[in-house]
């Protein structure tokens, strides 16, 4: 395990403590807590709230500060995946039943409604209007993302897919990115760079997860790859298809596994793209020493294994 990932191992532990902490609290009925607490049990990297904690630190201020903050994304975080669940009538996530199986859609709902208004009620009690303008935009745009993918069909362009993801997946790094500048201290042109710095790593994250989860045991493939797949069927129109078909199965099945290569090749080409567009936002920081770390959570996204 690197220096790095080490680092991510503490952090994740300190913001599963607090989420346990903050989630303790304000349910007579134990099924009510267990209930909210579900999707926590699952797992999760904890990323957005990492990212909140890094941000801080980047711009000298103290990640203790932002640990509620830190939280708080996690929930709304985690409120979106509960919903995204009902919405593609998932049935597993990360090896364990969703929460509607756990429980039942209505049970799903509720406990995604409370996470995400205990997410912003968190975050409302820094008395910062930069802070509520920050999640209010993220939701916003999660939410703008979510309709634009149950709305969209399967054969959509590149741009179409980098939107999607956009909202769906890079507001909330943003939001997360950006917050943790506000509360260490950062000025607006700080805290523009690291909104945008989190916007650019949440797509290279969203692409990366795609290619693991198309390179990955096919249980795993939850949603198709949209990045590869319309590369892949670009690349085959191009092949032209008839000629495909009219060679022996052999050569036919040896040109197909090199257009889907370069399908994942095109992704994590577009993918190492985004992390050098999200380090490029982090020179407008003042304490350039201190977003070392951030270069290597930008690296982190790409490089990951799971």
């Amino acid at each position: 395990m690197s220096t790095f990932q080490r680092l991510l191992e503490e952090k994740r532990v300190i913001v599963n403590r607090r989420i346990d902490e903050l989630l303790s609290t304000g349910f007579e009925q134990s099924e009510a807590n267990e209930l909210v607490k579900y999707t926590f049990r699952t797992g999760g990297k904890r990323l957005r709230p990492i990212l909140v904690l890094l941000a801080c630190d980047s711009v000298a201020g103290k990640s203790e500060h932002a640990l509620d903050a830190a939280a708080a994304i996690e929930f709304v975080h985690a409120a979106s995946l509960i919903f995204d669940d009902l919405i593609d009538k998932h049935r597993i996530r990360r090896s364990l039943p969703t929460t509607q199986h756990a429980f039942a859609d209505d049970k799903a709902i509720s406990a995604g409604l409370f996470l995400a208004s205990k997410g912003v009620q968190i975050l409302s009690e820094y008395k910062d209007p930069r802070i509520t303008r920050l999640v209010g935009w993220g939701l916003v745009d999660l939410s703008r993302g979510e309709i634009l993918d149950t709305l969209t069909e399967l054969a959509i362009d590149i741009e179409q897919y980098l939107n999607i993801a956009d909202l769906k997946t890079g507001s909330l790094f943003s939001a997360a990115s950006g917050i943790g500048g506000v509360l260490g201290g950062a000025n607006a042109q700080e805290v523009n760079c690291l909104y945008n710095y989190g916007r650019a790593v949440g797509i290279a994250f969203q692409i990366k997860d795609d290619i693991l989860d198309q390179s990955a045991d096919p249980a795993r493939r939850e949603r198709v790859n949209l990045v590869a797949m319309h590369y892949l069927d670009e690349a085959m129109r191009r092949e032209r298809i008839s000629n495909l078909l009219e060679n022996n199965d052999r050569t036919e099945n040896n040109q197909l596994t090199q257009v889907y290569e370069k399908a994942l090749q095109f992704a994590l080409k577009k993918s190492k793209e985004h992390v050098e567009k999200a380090k490029a936002e982090l020179t407008g920081l003042r304490e350039q020493g201190k977003s070392k770390l951030l270069d290597e959570f930008a690296d982190y996204s790409l490089e990951r294994s799971f």
